[in-house]
C-alpha cells in the first residue's frame, strides 16, 4: 500500500525531517504530492495506483516555464526556487513517487536536504518542497522516472481554490483512465491507425471485466488461427489469415490499455505478452511457408533468414535502447547546495557529435520522427506487410518484401547506433555491464574456458562501449549457422531447421526478458541447454554425419528444447518472481 505526504504547508525543514523519517523506515512507497497542486486525483494513478512504479516524478510536457529536464525517460535536472535547471522540456506537475526499494538510498538524502534547507544553505519558500526533494534524489543518485502526466486541467496555487476546485471536479474519472490507457511510444500505423481501432474493444472489455491476461491469451488465440489459415494455402484463406492477423494485432494493444487504465500488472502479465508476440509471429512465418508449399513454392528458406533477421534485430534493438539510456541519462552526483546542475554547456547536445545533434534536432519535427519510426520497423508495420502482401500477392511476396524492409531497417538503425556509439566516452555502467553479460548463455566449454580469463579482462570487455552488440552478434552466430548448414548443405532439412531456429530464439528472448527485470537464468538451465557453443557444435557434427542424421538430431533436439526452453523454463521463472520485480511489457 502506498503512503502519502503532503509537501508545502507548514515548516519546510520539518516537512523534509518527516518524510525522510517515513522512508527511513522503508515500510512502503511513499508519494509526495504539493500541498498547493489541485488535480483530479484519477490523474495521480500512475503513480499512486501502480505497484509496479518506480521512483518517478509526474511532468506534463509542453507546458510553460519548465522546469524538469528529461533524457530517454529519465529525469536528469531539476529546477527550484533556488536551483537552476539547463535546457528544460517539462513542467513539474508536484508529485514525486519514492518506491520501497529506493527509500533506504533515499531518506539520507532527503534529511541532507532538509539539514541544509534549515541552516539555508538552500533558499525556500516552502511552496517547492516536492522539486527539492527531486532535486535531491537526482543528484543524489537515485533514477527517478520521467511520468508524464495525461491532458488534464492542474493547478499549482491557483488565486482562486474553489474556481480551480470546482473545474477539476467536473474531470470525468472514465475519460481520465481512457488517456492513461493510450500508449505513447508506438509506431505510426499502431498509433494512427491499430490504436483507433483498439478503443472500441477496450471499452467492451472493461464493462465486462475482462483481465489483460485473458485478452492477452484471446490475441495469442487469433494469432496462431491466424498462422493455420496462412498454412492452409488457398487463396480466400490467405486473406482471413491476413485479416485475423490484423484482429491479434488489434487485441494485443487491448491488453495493454485494460492493463493501463486498471493499473492491473503482474509478472505473469508482462511474461505473456512479450513471449507470445514472439510465438505468434514465427507462426506467422511457419504458416506461409506450408501455406507456399500446397501452392507449389519452398519459401522456408525466407522464414529461416527471417528469424536469423528478427531475432537478431530485436536484441540489438533493446540492449542499445537501455545502455543509451544508462549512458546519456546519467546523472553525477552533485551537492544539493549547489545552485546550477552542472551542464551549462552541454544542453541539448550531450557532448554528441554534429550528426548527432542535428538528428536530435530533426526528431522534433513530427514527420521526421514518425518516418524514423516507421523505418525502425515495429510490430505493427511488420505485420502489415505480412498481411497486405500475403492477401495480395501470395506468401512468397509477405516474406520476402518482409526480409527485404527488414534488410532496409538493420542497415539503417546500426548506421545511426554506429555513430551514436563512437560519442560515447568512459566504460558502460555496472547495471549496463549485468544487463549485457546476463544475456551472454554461455554454456559448460566457454564457461569453463572463461574461469581463465582475469575478472578485470571480462569487466573491460562489458564495458567496453560497443559492448551493447554482442549479446546480438552472439545470436547472429547461432542462428547464422543452423541457417547455412540447413539451406548449403542440407536444403531437405530446411523445416526442422526453422523449428529448431525458432526454439534457440524463444530461449533468447528469455533470457533478454529475465536481464530487462534484473534477473538471469540459473546456471543449470543454460549448462542443461548446453549453451550457445554447445548447440552450435552440435548442429555442425550433425551436418558432418549428413542429412538423415542432421534430421533426426535436429528432430531430438527440438522436442527437448521444447520441453526445456519453454515448459521448464517458463515454470521456473514465474515461480521466482514476485510482483515488485515485474517491469511492464505489455503493447
Amino acid at each position: 500500500m502506498t503512503g502519502t505526504i503532503s509537501l508545502g504547508g507548514g515548516d519546510p525543514s520539518a516537512e523534509l525531517s518527516g518524510l525522510a523519517e517515513l522512508l527511513a523506515r522503508g515500510e512502503a512507497p511513499v508519494v509526495a504530492i504539493a500541498a498547493s497542486l489541485v488535480v483530479p486525483q484519477a490523474a495521480l494513478a500512475p503513480l499512486t495506483r501502480d505497484p509496479f512504479a518506480g521512483t518517478s516524478l509526474l511532468l506534463r510536457p509542453g507546458s510553460g516555464d519548465p522546469d524538469v529536464r528529461v533524457r530517454h525517460h529519465l529525469v536528469t535536472s531539476v529546477g527550484s526556487g533556488f536551483h537552476a535547471v539547463t535546457a528544460p522540456d517539462r513542467r513539474s506537475v508536484g508529485v514525486v513517487l519514492i518506491s520501497a526499494q529506493d527509500a533506504a538510498a533515499a531518506a539520507p538524502l532527503v534529511a541532507e536536504l532538509a539539514s541544509a534547507v534549515a541552516d539555508g544553505g538552500v533558499a525556500t519558500d516552502g511552496a517547492d518542497l516536492v522539486e527539492l526533494v527531486a532535486v535531491a534524489l537526482t543528484r543524489g543518485g537515485v533514477p527517478v522516472r520521467a511520468v508524464d502526466m495525461v491532458d488534464v486541467p492542474w493547478f499549482r496555487s491557483p488565486a482562486d481554490v474553489e474556481e480551480a476546485t470546482a473545474t477539476v471536479s467536473a474531470v470525468d474519472d472514465a475519460r481520465v483512465a481512457q488517456l492513461q490507457a493510450n500508449r505513447l511510444d508506438d509506431g505510426f500505423y499502431s498509433t494512427f491507425v491499430v490504436r483507433k481501432a483498439s478503443k472500441p474493444l477496450t471499452r467492451l472489455a472493461l464493462r465486462l471485466g475482462w483481465s489483460p491476461n485473458a485478452v492477452t491469451t484471446l490475441s495469442f488465440a487469433i494469432g496462431i488461427g491466424a498462422a493455420a489459415a496462412f498454412a492452409a494455402g488457398s487463396r480466400w484463406m490467405l486473406v482471413l489469415g491476413a485479416l485475423l492477423l490484423q484482429l491479434s494485432l488489434v487485441v494485443d494493444c487491448v491488453d495493454g490499455e485494460v492493463a493501463r487504465a486498471t493499473r492491473r500488472f503482474s509478472a505473469l502479465g508482462a511474461w505473456l505478452d512479450a513471449s507470445t508476440d514472439r510465438v505468434k509471429e514465427f507462426l506467422a512465418y511457419a504458416g506461409l511457408a506450408i501455406g507456399a508449399g500446397r501452392m507449389g513454392a519452398d519459401i522456408w528458406w525466407l522464414a529461416i533468414v527471417l528469424v536469423v533477421l528478427q531475432t537478431t534485430r530485436h536484441m540489438s534493438d533493446y540492449d542499445f535502447s537501455r545502455v543509451q539510456r544508462m549512458r546519456e541519462a546519467h546523472v553525477p552526483l552533485r551537492d544539493i547546495r549547489l545552485p546550477d546542475d552542472g551542464a551549462a554547456g552541454s544542453a541539448g547536445g550531450w557532448s554528441v557529435s554534429g550528426a548527432m545533434e542535428m538528428s536530435t534536432r530533426m526528431n522534433r519535427r513530427d514527420a521526421v520522427r514518425w518516418a524514423k519510426r516507421a523505418i525502425h520497423l515495429p510490430i505493427g508495420e511488420r505485420w502489415l506487410i505480412i498481411s497486405v502482401f500475403a492477401a495480395v500477392l501470395g506468401p512468397t511476396w509477405a516474406l520476402g518484401v518482409l526480409l527485404a524492409a527488414g534488410l532496409l531497417a538493420l542497415a539503417y538503425v546500426t548506421a545511426g547506433r554506429t555513430l551514436r556509439t563512437l560519442t560515447w566516452r568512459g566504460p558502460t555502467t555496472h547495471a549496463g555491464v549485468l544487463l549485457l553479460s546476463r544475456q551472454g548463455d554461455s554454456g559448460p566449454v566457454l564457461s569453463l574456458l572463461g574461469l581463465l580469463v582475469p575478472p578485470g579482462l571480462r569487466l573491460r570487455w562489458w564495458q567496453n562501449r560497443a559492448a551493447w552488440a554482442v549479446p546480438a552478434l552472439l545470436r547472429l552466430a547461432e542462428l547464422g549457422v543452423v541457417a547455412l548448414v540447413a539451406l548449403v548443405w542440407f536444403p531437405e532439412a530446411s523445416v526442422i531447421a526453422f523449428w529448431w531456429m525458432a526454439l534457440v530464439a524463444y530461449h533468447h528472448y528469455d533470457t533478454l526478458y529475465r536481464a530487462m527485470q534484473d534477473a538471469a537464468s540459473p546456471r543449470w538451465l543454460t549448462w542443461a541447454g548446453l549453451g550457445w557453443e554447445g548447440r552450435t557444435v552440435i548442429v555442425i557434427v550433425l551436418g558432418l554425419l549428413g542429412l538423415a542424421t542432421l534430421t533426426a538430431g535436429l528432430g531430438w533436439g527440438v522436442g527437448l528444447m521444447a520441453a526445456l526452453f519453454v515448459v521448464v523454463a517458463s515454470v521456473q521463472w514465474l515461480s521466482v518472481q514476485s510482483p515488485r520485480r515485474s517491469t511492464r511489457t505489455r503493447a
